[in-house]
């Protein structure tokens, strides 16, 4: 793109757009004003668009959604206050709900395949439960699939409202970026970086948010997913990468970026992401070709067009083998965290039971030794321990000692139980330090793992320390500390914060779950949705915060943090020792030299990882799931899971998308471990 009121690098047309080497005149195409299919619109965007600045385009973009989100703000209001669709207007009332629940009955006639649900019988306060725990089970899930239907209604005027301030938020952002210059594309590459961070951080925590609602970590991974997506094209159409390799010239941020571009993990998420669309735009692009010169429209020779052609040129002098394995790597990570998350839920939904008939002090002794040694797991999130401690102790302090005091007394116990195990967890990576592996495998000698340490060097409670302390995953960051050897009393006091960001409300809503059986079950679980979501917030802030932190370090730091250090000797040794075990890797791996029966093991191991991977997250983003029960902490293995644990895979589809997990993962232990054994067979040789 660039800034209409000067040149795009060296270009006087200051009336065009530079999208992805084409000239568009009709200004940015980004939020898809230039793609209206009827042409006189496309005509009417032409004379309107073709002499307005970025910025001034993105200020009227601005302006017009955020009157839209004023005027449907004063509809709702309007709705809600004034209307006469019960005596008490719209508001949020018993009588409004009780009207909604009589203009949906439709939905409760046929939300349960067996038989319609009546509200007062089967989904209210009163309602009458039936001696088949199992089919009780079911009939309340179809009650809040029902419920969710007639409360979007009610909602979705607001939901539309913020929908149109947050782009109107993002638009005003966009008018400070002047693409024209260096620093405006720097400034959008940084923007983007840590808006990324803040989706996968927020994707991150909605899988244990699933733990408390599984519909509210549904919506938090659908919606982090669809807008990395388009956060993916925008960038895409806005920065093309001749214009970032000009701007590394005078940026290390820049340079960081295409090198961080060209990658093979940033090219195995993208291949990862696209997957079965590759083939399907080749075969649309071989169409198009074939059109084009059946009109006349060209007279290139080629089954493909010229971006086609370029595009198969690109990828096709990309590290394949590589790119594969990482994929094959992504698809692993995402499948225990998956597995992980389920079977820590059900195993502290069984301690649960376990512990039911405990007097309250013994209660907080096991609570605290079971969670330190949860800590100490890699793949068991803090969340996990802070609403078992929540449900535990908010349980039973009901009947003792009472609801809130116990909840307090469960958040500290949680503060308590996390800064022993930050302790438990640097010494881990202290133990592990003291090999020269270790430290070349985290990159100890290279600028951004320097940029962390720097920050976390500082003293006191700064931002961006806090920001990785707080936000970062609690095994990894600490373990990392204890590599690096910072000072652990400085560690605990920036650690501190996570008390308000994540144990309170996380503790909090944990044990509000234990009171979701009460009369006020409605407000209660409205309340615990709202402290989940605050939490995630929180949480995905905090990764924003600690990303736009390091990415500043190392922009400012760059030269200081690159300059060889003799504790780091070592590991330069290391490397240099194993520069040609690299090599060799590079030369066997290189997909040109692969043997059919190699290409064909990696490319197999990698297909099966995204079929599992897209079999597990559908469970995200459809309303009934095909691989797992829907299992939350205050659920009971006897009721939900029919006192079986192994009840909570879906049959067939959930035992069929594990097995085909672990076939990946068994293809790729045999693959890494036939290319090594042929780069260490070809050193010997040479």
């Amino acid at each position: 793109s660039a800034d209409h009121g000067g040149s795009h690098f060296g270009r006087p047309d200051a009336r065009h757009c530079h999208t992805k080497g084409r000239l568009l005149p009709m200004g940015c195409p980004s939020d898809g004003s230039s793609f209206h299919p009827n042409s006189a619109a496309a005509a009417a965007d032409y004379r309107f668009y073709r002499s307005v600045s970025r910025p001034q385009f993105y200020h009227v973009a601005g302006m017009s959604t955020l009157a839209t989100a004023s005027i449907l703000g004063c509809a709702w209001l309007l709705y809600t206050c004034f209307t006469n669709y019960t005596d008490d207007g719209a508001l949020w009332t018993p009588l409004v709900k009780s009207k909604l629940i009589l203009d949906t009955k439709d939905v409760y006639d046929n939300v349960y395949s067996t038989r319609a649900l009546d509200y007062d019988t089967d989904c209210g306060a009163g309602k009458t439960t039936t001696t088949d725990e199992s089919e009780q089970n079911r009939v309340d899930q179809a009650c809040a699939m029902a419920e969710t239907v007639w409360f979007v209604v009610w909602m979705v005027p607001f939901g539309a409202l913020l929908f149109n301030f947050f782009l109107a938020i993002f638009c005003g952002l966009e008018t400070r970026f002047k693409l024209a210059d260096g620093r405006g594309v720097v400034r959008l590459l940084q923007q983007f970086v840590c808006v990324l961070v803040f989706l996968i951080a927020g994707m991150y925590v909605s899988i244990y948010a699933s733990g408390v609602s599984v519909y509210l970590a549904s919506a938090f991974m659908a919606l982090a997913a669809a807008t990395i997506l388009m956060l993916m094209v925008y960038v895409n159409y806005e920065v093309e990468p001749a214009v970032l390799k000009q701007v590394a010239a005078d940026s290390t941020f820049a340079q960081n970026m295409v090198k961080a571009f060209k990658s093979d993990w940033v090219r195995a998420v993208g291949v990862g992401s696209a997957n079965v669309l590759i083939p399907f735009f080749l075969a649309l692009d071989m169409l198009r070709q074939k059109t084009r010169r059946l009109t006349k429209r060209t007279d290139k020779e080629g089954r493909f067009t010229e971006f086609g052609r370029t595009f198969l040129d690109n990828v096709e002098s990309w590290n394949w083998n590589s790119i594969l394995t990482k994929v094959i790597i992504l698809g692993e990570i995402f499948g225990v965290l998956i597995l992980g998350s389920k079977f820590t839920y059900i195993f502290f939904s069984w301690l649960n039971d376990q512990l039911a008939d405990f007097a309250l002090g013994a209660v907080f002794v096991l609570v605290f030794i079971v969670g330190c040694l949860m800590f100490m797991l890699p793949m068991v999130p803090g969340s996990a321990v802070y609403l078992f401690a929540g449900i535990v102790i908010g349980k039973q302090s009901q009947a003792s000692i009472g609801f809130w005091w116990g909840v307090i007394l469960a958040s500290l116990l949680g503060l308590v139980a996390k800064l022993v195990a930050c302790c438990g967890q640097y010494g881990i990576g202290f133990v592990l330090g003291k090999s020269v592996k270790v430290q070349k495998m985290i990159g100890v000698d290279t600028v951004p793992t320097r940029a962390i340490e720097y920050v976390l060097n500082q003293r006191g409670m700064q931002p961006g320390k806090v920001a990785i302390l707080v936000g970062g995953p609690d095994w990894p960051t600490s373990v990392t500390c204890g590599i690096l050897k910072l000072n652990i009393p400085q560690m605990i006091l920036g650690t501190l914060p996570v008390f308000i960001a994540s144990i309170a409300p996380q503790t909090l809503v944990g044990a509000l779950l234990t009171k979701e059986s009460d009369g006020n079950a409605t407000l209660w679980s409205a309340v615990t949705t709202a402290c989940t979501g605050v939490a995630a917030v929180c949480q995905a802030g905090a990764c924003l915060v600690a990303t736009r932190t390091i990415l500043r370090t190392v922009e400012e730091r760059s030269e200081e943090l690159s300059q060889p250090r003799p504790e780091h000797a070592k590991v330069a040794e290391l490397t240099a020792a194993e520069a040609d075990l690299r090599a060799a890797f590079a030369q066997v791996e290189a997909w040109p030299a692969l043997s059919s029966r190699r290409k064909a093991t990696v490319l197999f191991g990698a297909a099966l990882q995204l079929l599992a991977g897209f079999l597990l997250a559908a469970d995200f983003v459809l309303v009934d799931p095909i691989c797992f029960r829907k299992f939350a902490v205050s659920d009971s293995i006897d009721i939900q899971l029919d006192g079986k644990v192994m009840n909570v895979f879906l049959v067939p589809v959930g035992v069929a998308a594990v097995s085909i997990w672990v076939l990946g993962c068994c293809i790729h232990t045999f693959h890494s471990k036939d290319i090594g054994k042929l780069a260490r067979a070809s050193l010997q040789n040479q």
